[in-house]
């Protein structure tokens, strides 16, 4: 089984989730629907043991098999997860992995979706050895499309997810990012 190594960037550190992490994880995410709202497996209002069900799913599996989730973590604190999704989420681009995100509220604005997202993507490209990386947000989360889009994400198709917290079947955009663009946008910077 792969262990998960910790992942640095100049402000965060990015850790493997841990059971231990079940009550930030309600705090910041299930119990504000800021939050919840644009995530598909939520549920809205948090469902007590959501948190530790979800944790008994990744933590102490096999994440290139899964899904390999991280805790972003600022000064120690707990502030999101960033997590890539084992190939096989997306029917219509099988063979890439699938990032995934979030920030609590409270940390939102500050670039720590940006930096983790960035971090995350490096590793998945050398842990999958993938040529390319698949995301989706929701047609309406102009926020997470554009963080997608500043770190070279390309539109690839439209696709609809049910939401748990809005309960019903949202447009999600799927966009792809190539190994190629990702290191030719590493180099410029």
């Amino acid at each position: 089984m792969t262990i998960l190594p910790e992942l640095r960037t100049r402000r965060l550190i990015l850790r493997p989730i841990a059971m231990s992490d079940a009550e930030a994880i309600m705090e910041l995410g299930g119990k504000d629907f800021e939050v919840a709202r644009w995530m598909t497996s939520f549920a809205w209002p948090y469902e007590d043991g959501s948190a530790e069900a979800f944790l008994s799913t990744v933590v102490g599996k096999d994440p290139l098999k899964t899904e390999a989730v991280y805790a972003i973590t600022l000064g120690g604190v707990f502030i999101g997860i960033a997590a890539v999704e084992a190939p096989g989420d997306l029917a219509d681009l099988s063979d890439h992995p699938t990032i995934g995100y979030w920030i609590g509220r409270a940390f939102q604005g500050h670039g720590y979706a940006s930096e983790a997202v960035e971090a995350i993507i490096d590793w998945a490209f050398a842990a999958y050895g993938s040529d390319a990386i698949a995301a989706r947000a929701f047609e309406d989360n102009f926020r997470s499309r554009g963080l997608l889009r500043k770190l070279g994400f390309k539109p690839y198709s439209i696709t609809e997810r049910f939401s748990k917290a809005l309960d019903r079947r949202v447009s999600n955009v799927v966009v792809r990012l190539s190994r190629a663009d990702f290191e030719a946008r590493k180099e410029a910077a």
